[in-house]
């Protein structure tokens, strides 16, 4: 792999992901929160996508998934298996001559996603800048999926969700693209978010501040949009996805299956 290419702007897949928690287990590194495994890493010096290499794709992420770090990373793992074969079935609705059609290779090994502890670097000086490159990430990836109870609370989740959804910033329409799992537990403005540092929100507010549209009414816009979204998938008792998302995802996924189809 050429080492002049940004680690941080690589990826992995749902196949590669899997044999890297392999590979963690391997080396004693068992189920824990997100958290604590940065910790982990921190401390033995870790840098997955330095170290785990041969697990990652040179390449720009499909799918970014966003989830507080309490969350299991284990438990992660599962969760993007099942977004991908939700993929896979969404594909199949839109496109019924793939009804017999395997998909189970676009599921493991086309499709790349992000999870930041693989590819931001524990041991940097600064992880607030190297942080910095979300907004170039974001940019560039065609599906979003909020994971868990509490991101909707937390700085850098509502950060990421604003990133990825910036054209609700400046219009009133249900425009919101991300996947936004239910929860009760909303955004009720940027006093009430939290974080782990504070120097993190503070960075995140002058980001916003300077280079988010229309600064935080438009970010506060994005974020109303993905409050309705989490609570609707409760109140409906079934998931809630917005027109925007499942269209966005379907066309993401012909253009996966697509890509795939001409290797």
């Amino acid at each position: 792999m050429n080492e002049n290419i940004d680690r941080r702007m690589w990826s992995t897949t749902a196949r590669g992901f899997s044999e890297f928690i392999g590979d963690l287990h391997h080396k004693g590194i068992y189920s824990s929160s997100v958290r604590a495994l940065e910790k982990t890493f921190k401390d033995k010096g870790i840098y997955p996508a330095r170290d785990f290499a041969n697990r990652c794709k040179l390449a720009h992420p499909d799918v970014f998934f966003t989830f507080y770090s309490e969350e299991n990373f284990v438990d992660i793992q599962e969760i993007v298996w099942r977004t991908f074969d939700f993929v896979a079935q969404l594909l199949k609705t839109r496109r019924p001559d793939l009804q017999e059609v395997d998909l189970e290779p676009m599921i493991a090994d086309e499709i790349r996603l992000w999870v930041y502890f693989m590819f931001i670097d524990q041991n940097a000086r600064d992880i607030r800048q190297e942080l910095d490159i979300l907004p170039l990430l974001l940019d560039g990836c065609r599906a979003h999926f909020v994971l868990g109870e509490l991101p909707l609370t937390r700085t850098w989740c509502c950060y990421e969700i604003a990133l990825f959804n910036q054209r609700c910033a400046t219009q009133d329409e249900q425009l919101l693209r991300s996947f936004i799992a239910p929860s009760q537990n909303i955004y009720f403005g940027w006093e009430q978010a939290e974080t782990s540092e504070a120097e993190d929100k503070l960075f995140i507010q002058d980001r916003i501040s300077k280079n988010f549209p229309n600064g935080f009414d438009g970010f506060n816009r994005v974020m109303n949009q993905a409050n309705g979204t989490a609570v609707l998938s409760l109140t409906e008792r079934s998931p809630f996805y917005t027109p925007a998302a499942i269209d966005a995802l379907g066309e993401a996924a012909e253009y996966w299956y697509s890509r795939m189809s001409s290797k």
